[in-house]
């Protein structure tokens, strides 16, 4: 039977099951009728019990991301994601800080103690920061940085660092030109991971991020507005209709101008009242009355003109104006205060308020009344008259309180606010800036968000001005960078979390949990972490049983013996706490695809690289043998100068690591020849994509080529050439300031030359392309970067020349005679302003500590 390695180890993708049982659902006309928040509310909801449901130890981002997939897929709902999910799990969900967290592991495939993740964030002592929280990558992003960031997420949403939500940040988008992503991203999460990260250069805040349901309360349009203003004077009083559609905000500041509005009808209603009272007694009062006194009646006081009844005729012209604006753009009533109380009481029924109509039409069957007799004439019979003069009176009370009534809802004063006093309703969307929220904000205490669909909108939530005024609204994790040159941060958002392994320039506001390690790789400083957690809480697949049977075994090495000594430890604690074997499988096969990428597959490490990936691979086969294992000891290396250098060499040369480096890099050497086709023939393409800003006036790239790849790179290299100043000059163009350009030709190793170990000598030479702008400043940036680097280490006892292949080699030739090594100078005129310096191959092949030590800096 053939032996198997780490690259036949297969990842189980957990799914929920019988999800289309769930979908059925939400396909029945009861889900189909609801608003669109009400219809995440459920999806949410099922999401949340398919994950409840599930057994530990398990890890079921796959299972999530594949719900989500599914959920566009069917089309299901318009717009749903990972991020939907947790605005519901930490504002809708109504669960304790513990469930949350118990959900956020279970989707991680971590559950820990949170305290354990202050060796990644400054979370101690139940620290949660307000606001959102991103993990980032640097832009131009390569394989380390994309892989560090997405754990660096991971992790943070596991521990909930920040109180809303957390994104994982890859400028630019992930490299999908590397074979990795597919490897590592894709094929293990599925294409929904690849979604999840955003794109920005800029991390900015929106509206979600800082939103709350805290001191919001949602109120019926039907509701009495005087009723909220003596309750809820604190509070964002968000009115909605009977859907749950939004209709205005009723804010403590709107019930005193809206009231006065209201009390200016009321004072006519009054005298309609009194002056209805009066005429009913001066009329009953009068003798011989009969039925055909009563239009005349009628008419004088139901056909009166508002703008005649005396508290209309005192009001200023700016409160006429208000009350007829009121009664026509509010109510109705066409001819505003031209209007007669009769005309205004029809209007009040088309809006099915009927009292006042009722009142009306028991003048006009009077004729019917028992106080008059045949002919007309009343009946001398004062209880009947009383009688009837007290249900005049009831009825027309009656009337006017259900007139205050319908004018006393939340609709109406929503309309005198929008219609009188031109107050439309402010609000923003979830996806709105923090620059567009304090524009709407004003001097206002909240803002309304609103879910829109179909034209409708649905309250969310509300962003307070005291929360927006804030120092900080959000926080940022940095992983392989720490300098904000790499990525533009708004002054509201704080650096809490750093781990990197370049030079460092940033001041923090308070303590952050800083890790900048002298390795080759960011993977490498996370795999220690991650490593050092795990180890506490991890059993790699094995059972009680298996751990107490290996226990037994004579003569264990020492390391296997006291993972084995953690193992019982873990078993005897009897918690709750795991890591899913999946996940740290998964995680250390990103930590080291990110550690090979960078190392350019171990060929330039520190001993703690390779002390790292030999951990990392040993943990790997633990797992996939489901028991303790070492595959790889470093203890009888030497530890001299040699040391990094002869670890990685037994590192690579092992079956189980060749298996997982070999696919990778024998598909990227084919990759090389396709991408240069690409570039030359003006298609997209990823050939200088590896690139790098740095200290404000340079931006350097770099293209890892394999032998094999030569002989073409050489017939193609001025097509190439002349494409890469085409992109400096642009570049230029776009930002001035940056006047120095380079780019490096880097020869690595194959997969097959490094696991035998073939140390060649090659016959051909790596280079160093330069392009500046034609200013005096760029010369000098290019004089001062050939004096630094003509005293690095690694040009000694090499075969260095150059050549200077444009219009401007006069310049290049100065600048080299002035400020570098005397070496060989060639002038080819190929119409290329640009110079190339020529090295032996794979002498100089690290950017970071081979050529960015010498760069020129502008800030000295």
């Amino acid at each position: 039977m053939k032996k198997k390695h780490l690259s036949d180890f297969k990842i189980t993708h957990l799914k929920f099951k019988n999800l289309n049982q769930f979908f059925l659902e939400f396909k029945k006309p009861s889900f189909k009728k609801l608003n669109e928040f009400e219809k995440i509310k459920k999806i949410n909801l099922v999401l949340f019990k398919l994950i409840d449901k599930e057994k530990t130890p398990c890890f079921l981002l796959y299972a999530v991301m594949d719900f989500i997939a599914s959920i566009k897929e069917k089309k299901i709902i318009q717009k749903f994601s990972f991020h939907t999910f947790e605005v519901w799990l930490n504002q809708f969900s109504n669960l304790n800080f513990e469930k949350n967290y118990e959900i956020r592991g279970k989707i991680a495939g971590k559950y820990i103690p949170r305290d354990e993740y202050q060796q990644m964030f400054p979370i101690g002592m139940g620290k949660i920061y307000e606001g959102s929280h991103f993990v980032t990558a640097h832009k131009s992003p390569d394989l380390d940085s994309t892989i560090s960031s997405f754990w660096g997420w991971l992790d943070s949403f596991a521990a909930r660092v920040g109180k809303n939500l957390h994104f994982w940040n890859v400028p630019g988008g992930l490299p999908t030109s590397l074979i990795e992503i597919n490897l590592l991203f894709k094929d293990i999460f599925g294409e929904e991971v690849i979604k999840l990260a955003k794109k920005k250069p800029t991390i900015t805040l929106s509206s979600r991020d800082i939103m709350t349901q805290e001191g919001m309360i949602l109120k019926n349009h039907e509701d009495k507005s005087i009723d909220i203003d003596r309750e809820n004077r604190l509070k964002a009083v968000v009115v909605v209709d009977n859907d749950g559609n939004y209709l205005g905000d009723w804010r403590s500041l709107d019930s005193e101008g809206v009231r006065q509005i209201i009390m200016l009808l009321n004072n006519c209603l009054r005298w309609f009242e009194n002056t209805m009272h009066l005429s009913l007694i001066s009329l009953f009062s009068k003798k011989n009355l009969n039925i055909k006194d009563m239009p005349k009646f009628i008419s004088k006081v139901f056909k009166t003109k508002i703008e005649n009844c005396e508290p209309a005729q005192e009001y200023s012209e700016k409160q006429k104006l208000y009350l007829n604006d009121y009664l026509e753009k509010v109510i109705g009533v066409k001819k505003g205060l031209k209007a007669t109380f009769e005309e205004f009481s029809q209007t009040l029924f088309n809006h099915k308020v009927l009292a006042f109509q009722d009142f009306h039409k028991i003048f006009s069957i009077l004729k019917k009344s028992k106080i008059f007799d045949k002919k007309g004439k009343i009946i001398e019979n004062r209880p009947k008259i009383f009688s009837y003069l007290e249900d005049l009176i009831k009825n027309l009370t009656l009337a006017l309180q259900s007139i205050r009534s319908y004018i006393e809802k939340l609709d109406i004063a929503l309309k005198i606010k929008n219609k009188v006093f031109n107050y439309p309703p402010h609000f923003i969307y979830p996806d709105s800036d923090v620059e567009e929220i304090k524009m709407k904000l004003g001097s206002r205490s909240y803002l309304t968000v609103n879910l829109s669909h179909n034209n409708k909108h649905t309250p969310i939530g509300i962003v307070r001005s005291m929360d927006l005024n804030q120092r900080f609204l959000g926080t940022v994790s940095l992983r392989d960078f720490c300098n904000l040159d790499e990525i533009k941060l708004p002054s509201y958002f704080q650096v809490i979390s750093i781990i990197d392994h370049h030079k460092t320039k940033l001041n923090t506001y308070t303590p952050s949990v800083t890790i900048i390690g002298d390795a080759q790789a960011t993977n490498t400083l996370t795999a220690e972490i991650a490593i050092n957690i795990n180890d506490k809480y991890s059993m790699h697949q094995m059972s009680v049983k298996k751990v107490k049977e290996m226990l037994k075994t004579k003569n264990l090495k020492s390391s296997v013996y006291f993972r084995l000594l953690n193992k019982k430890n873990i078993i005897e604690r009897k918690d709750n706490f795991f890591i899913h074997p999946q996940r740290e499988y998964i995680e250390y096969l990103h930590f080291l695809y990110g550690i090979l990428d960078d190392t350019d597959l171990l060929m330039k490490v520190t001993t703690r690289d390779v002390e790292v990936v030999a951990k990392i691979l040993n943990r790997m086969k633990s797992i996939a043998l489901k028991k303790d294992v070492e595959i790889i000891s470093l203890n009888n290396i030497k530890k001299d100068k040699n040391y990094s250098k002869n670890a990685a060499n037994k590192i690579l040369k092992n079956k189980d690591m060749y298996s997982l480096y070999k696919t990778v890099y024998v598909y990227r050497e084919k990759e090389i020849i396709k991408e240069i086709k690409s570039c030359i023939s003006n298609k997209p393409a990823n050939i200088f994509s590896d690139v790098k800003e740095q200290n404000g006036c340079v931006r350097i790239s770099q293209t890892k080529m394999f032998e094999k790849n030569i002989k073409y790179y050489k017939q193609k290299k001025n097509l190439l050439r002349k494409k890469w100043i085409e992109i400096a000059t642009r570049i230029n163009r776009e930002k001035p300031e940056l006047d120095l350009h380079m780019h490096m030709i880097s020869t690595i190793k194959s997969a097959s030359e490094v696991f035998k170990g073939l140390d060649l000598k090659y016959k051909h030479f790596d280079e160093l392309w330069i392009w500046t702008a034609d200013t005096e400043l760029a010369s000098e940036h290019l004089k001062s970067f050939l004096t630094s680097f003509s005293k690095s280490k690694e040009l000694e006892n090499n075969n260095l020349y150059v050549e200077f292949l444009g219009k401007n080699s006069e310049i290049f030739e100065k600048a080299f005679t002035e400020s570098f090594l005397d070496i060989d100078k060639k002038i080819l005129n190929k119409n290329l302003n640009m110079a190339v310096l020529y090295y032996n191959a794979g002498s100089i092949n690290s950017r970071k500590a081979m050529i960015s030590p010498y760069l020129p800096n502008i800030e000295n």
